[in-house]
């Protein structure tokens, strides 16, 4: 690369070079130097070379272990943050209580509030530490492996929490009251110090959800690591196995002299592979302990017998190896291979079941709040106008301040259950912490305006209380949406895409119906295994209703799709095809509300049995054009405009309500059902 000259003694230069384009993997080396030649053209160029540098890329090894390193640091950052921001809110309280008795700030409370400021920075020093070790630990991690999507999503998650916490609000607030420190009057030093309070509250809450959602993320990271280790290792032991056999079918081949050297390499791998068991075991006995460290621990299941079994089938493998039966060996180094993928298999269905029950028992949940918060809206409205027809000097309005105090109260609960619930649900953002802050400063105001007898001011902050927890309860929904959409996508797996039999890449927004009948099937033998059960006496659970149910209504959205194409293209509606939806609607409706009756099953069949016709139908239509060109034009007997705009819009109110997903019912299901007694009502 030719360089300036810009005619003084000495220039500098300087040169970046990413070494991530060389796509080095962990262990590699890269040795490297600089050498600048000059532009003497007559005696020859010179050059001069640095040393040779060398850039070791960490092993897996060295990675793992400085991640698990960093976990350890992250947590005792975010625990000792924690700690701290709890002391620092008592001390502030103890200080408002001392400035409340005093007539003025003096030297002494300048110099605690500067202490206070300090002990703030300290605090946002910790919380930054943490936030890099997190960074470095993400790149770490993909330097390993590539993550699931998942933990992508919730290591975002925690991202923005870290940078959050770290708000430019609490520091502006910081910075304004150093700059006013030595001007600060009692007045409004307190009101800051309240400030600086509501804000310290939000940062503990939120610290206190970093640091239990972190040691959620961990949990969750070092079982699907020890699910593909344990495949990972199955592969080698089966193909160990293979090995072992085929060194017992080749040994009249060999010399006695390489019988021996194989058998060692054999014996070697062995021992490799049971080493790697144990360092397996290990990591499951210490995700048992971090497990425990959980606020709400999961059920992690009992896998110490199978792993016994697993230990015992390698032990007998390599004392067989030993005494050079390497048929045996091979069969106790099958069973062990299978075994491993076994284990792997149970730990990853139980890891679903369990993220599946979490999310049933979140959702009750976040109904119960959602339904507090709306109660808790109307009692403040109706409150507000008690307060406006009331007069402050009757025993009315003292019972109505008690009134207001009470719904105060009956807030704090609900922050709780949001506290807890934010420590599970991901999909909970941060500004729901701020925006129960607020609430909880407007109603704070609020009774400290209504003791004071002044019922506008009072009133201004009880109508913000009222828009807050209204914009609360809209976040909320939000949130049990997307939990909703989570949890369909869950239970339907790849029946919920465009494909609903699973099978191949189906086309974007048109799903070709010869492609939904094994869907179909499949469906039909599921619930003929579900009825068989019942009438065996053995239990069905809600999550396989609620399966099928979401499988069934993912088949339904797919044909109301073929369906809303045949309009925009102006063949108008199937009549057919829409038989076939209702009758899958119908079936919807029974698996919500746990009816597998033989009626419902007959049901079944037929549904099967159209699906079939019009698919033989459609691919007699596809080979005929015309046919097609037939069945395009359909008369309609028109209606007068006014009619017909009226139509469009109750077709659209009554497609919005179906396309509900089952996942909303029975409580939905019951005021969509109500809605449309209504119109018919009206009608």
């Amino acid at each position: 690369m030719p360089l300036a000259i810009d005619g003084k003694k000495a220039t500098r230069y300087d040169y970046t070079f990413d070494l991530r384009e060389l796509g080095l993997n962990p262990g590699d080396n890269v040795v490297y130097y600089f050498e600048i030649l000059d532009n003497d053209g007559v005696n020859g160029r010179k050059s001069a070379r640095t040393n040779l540098m060398t850039y070791a890329m960490p092993t897996e090894e060295e990675l793992a272990e400085k991640i698990e390193q960093n976990e350890e640091q992250i947590k005792e950052d975010l625990e000792a943050a924690l700690k701290e921001s709890k002391e620092i809110q008592e001390d502030m309280k103890e200080m408002r209580e001392q400035l409340l008795q005093e007539k003025e700030l003096d030297w002494q409370d300048r110099k605690e509030l500067e202490r206070m400021l300090e002990r703030h920075k300290e605090l946002q020093e910790q919380i930054e530490e943490a936030q890099q070790l997190f960074e470095e630990n993400q790149q770490n991690q993909e330097e390993l492996s590539p993550q699931e999507q998942r933990i992508q999503e919730k290591q975002e998650q925690l991202q923005e929490m870290f940078e959050e916490s770290l708000s430019e609000e609490m520091q502006e607030l910081m910075k304004e009251i150093e700059e006013l420190l030595q001007e600060l009057e009692k007045d409004e030093a307190l009101e800051m110090m309240e400030e600086m309070e509501l804000s310290d509250e939000e940062m503990e809450m939120e610290l206190d959800r970093m640091l239990d959602m972190y040691k959620q993320l961990e949990l969750e990271q070092d079982m699907l690591e020890t699910i593909d280790e344990l495949e990972q290792l199955a592969e080698e032991q089966e193909q160990l196995a293979e090995e072992t056999e085929e060194a017992e079918q080749q040994q009249e081949e060999m010399s006695e002299q390489e019988r021996q050297d194989k058998q060692e390499k054999l014996q070697e791998k062995q021992e490799e592979i049971s080493e790697k068991f144990e360092d397996i075991q290990e990591k499951m006995e210490d995700m048992e302990q971090k497990n425990e460290e959980l606020q709400n621990p999961m059920e992690m299941g009992d896998f110490e017998e199978q792993s016994e079994s697993i230990e015992q089938d390698m032990q007998d493998s390599q004392e067989q190896l030993e005494q050079q039966e390497n048929s045996g060996a091979s069969e106790s180094q099958q069973k062990a291979g299978q075994k491993m993928k076994s284990m792997a298999s149970m730990m990853q269905q139980q890891m679903q079941s369990q993220e599946m029950e979490q999310m049933e028992e979140d959702m009750k949940a976040l109904r119960q709040l959602l339904e507090n918060l709306v109660g808790l809206s109307f009692d403040q409205e109706d409150l507000i106008d008690d307060f406006g027809r009331a007069d402050i000097n009757t025993p009315r309005y003292v019972d109505l301040v008690q009134q207001q105090f009470k719904l105060k109260d009956d807030f704090r609960l609900i922050q709780d259950s949001l506290h807890a619930l934010s420590k599970r649900v991901y999909q909970i953002e941060s500004f729901v912490t701020e925006k129960v802050t607020e609430i909880r400063g407007n109603m704070r105001e609020s009774v400290k305006e209504l003791e004071e007898r002044r019922v506008p001011q009072a009133s201004e902050h009880q109508q913000r209380t009222m828009t807050n927890v209204n914009d609360l309860a809209l976040m909320l929904s939000e949130v049990m949406n997307q939990m909703q959409q989570q949890m369909s996508g869950m239970m339907a797996g790849n029946q919920m895409c465009d494909n609903p039999n699973g099978q191949g890449q189906g086309k974007q927004g048109n799903t070709p119906s010869d492609k939904m009948s094994p869907g179909q099937q499949s469906i039909n033998d599921g619930l003929q295994r579900m009825k068989n059960a019942l009438e065996k006496g053995q239990g069905v659970s809600s999550k396989e209703y609620a399966q099928m149910a979401a499988r069934q209504a993912a088949l339904r959205n797919a044909l109301r799709k073929k369906q809303a194409e045949r309009q925009q293209q102006g063949d108008g509606i199937d009549p057919k095809l829409q038989e076939l939806i209702d009758e899958m609607d119908k079936s919807e409706e029974d698996l919500v509300n746990k009816r597998l009756t033989n009626e419902m099953m007959t049901r079944q069949q037929e549904i099967m049995s159209r699906l079939l016709e019009h698919e033989k139908a459609e691919r007699q239509q596809d080979q005929d054009e015309r046919r097609k060109s037939d069945t395009a034009r359909q008369r309609e007997r028109e209606f007068p405009p006014s009619l017909q705009e009226y139509l469009k819009q109750r077709e659209a109110e009554i497609d919005m309500f179906k396309t509900v997903s089952p996942s909303l019912k029975p409580y939905y299901k019951y005021l969509v059902d109500e809605y449309f007694k209504s119109l018919r009502t009206e009608e």
